[in-house]
């Protein structure tokens, strides 16, 4: 960084957005040992643990509220059950990846918003259609199909009356190749600023997963620390029907499949290890 930013930023007592800290922070560690670069890394962890601007929380959700009372959307709010750890698997001066929003604060982007509900209508049909695991990326892709090709490539599944229906539903509300979907989704925002907590995890056979080695008791164990949101945190959702789609009648439809997506599928990285999950 340029010395005169450097000098900025030593000389600030407190950090009102911590996401720039965590995305921006890069000392040149060239000449730095090891010690070094892990205490630069610490402390940069440390300050974006720290709780955000509440004033500009405040203002970016009133925003947001006003934008989905606008556009007619269906909001609702939900906590978190337990950890939960948005854009882990970013890339930033840190080696760690964390979603925060421009103003600071953690948020999960609509795109994934959107990518829970509709893996969550993704399970229903296959569970319709008695798919296995192995077959659910193929029926992904059919249901994305133009119209004049999706009505073959579908009963390859054999389906039944009913799965063709849920079929066209799933592909008017979350949309095809060749048309927009009718469901709108909209980054999920935290409704209060709060710090991040600090976790870890501590892989022990890096040579054996790295397809060098054995796993054995004499690898060196490779602690890694990483942010999450702490657990009974609420977030708001929203999702709003575009103007002049078909069926408006299937928004519900759709806020029901984001609610059991969240529920049970989870947001986020190491949901199977138990993040990531709401209530």
């Amino acid at each position: 960084m340029p010395k005169e930013v450097v000098a900025v930023f030593k000389s600030i007592s407190s950090v009102s957005n911590p996401g720039l800290i965590f995305e921006r922070f890069a000392p040149d560690m060239s000449q730095a040992n090891p010690r070094e670069k892990s205490a630069w890394r610490a402390q940069a962890l440390k300050i974006a643990q720290s709780v955000p601007d509440s004033a500009a929380l405040k203002a970016v959700y009133a925003r947001w509220q006003a934008l989905t009372e606008a556009c007619k959307a269906q909001t609702f709010t939900l906590k978190t059950d337990w950890r939960f750890i948005p854009g882990l698997g970013r890339k930033t001066a840190l080696e760690i990846g964390f979603s925060f929003h421009r103003y600071g604060f953690p948020y999960l982007p609509a795109s994934s918003v959107k990518g829970i509900a509709r893996t969550w209508a993704l399970f229903e049909l296959a569970a319709l259609l008695a798919l296995g695991e192995g077959k659910l990326n193929d029926l992904d892709q059919t249901l994305s199909k133009e119209d004049k090709e999706f009505d073959k490539a579908f009963e390859r599944f054999k389906p039944s009356p009913e799965a063709k229906e849920l079929a066209k539903t799933i592909r008017l509300v979350f949309g095809t190749l060749d048309q927009a979907g009718g469901a709108i989704f909209f980054d999920a925002m935290p409704t209060s600023a709060f710090q991040l907590d600090m976790d870890i995890m501590n892989p022990h056979y890096a040579p054996y997963y790295q397809g060098k080695e054995p796993p054995g008791d004499w690898h060196n164990p490779n602690p890694v620390t990483f942010l999450a949101v702490p657990k009974d945190k609420e977030f708001a959702f929203a999702v709003a029907w575009r103007r002049g789609a078909p069926r408006a009648d299937l928004l519900e439809q759709a806020c029901t499949w984001l609610k059991n997506g969240l529920r049970d599928l989870g947001a986020g990285a190491k949901t199977s290890a138990g993040y990531g999950y709401f209530k």
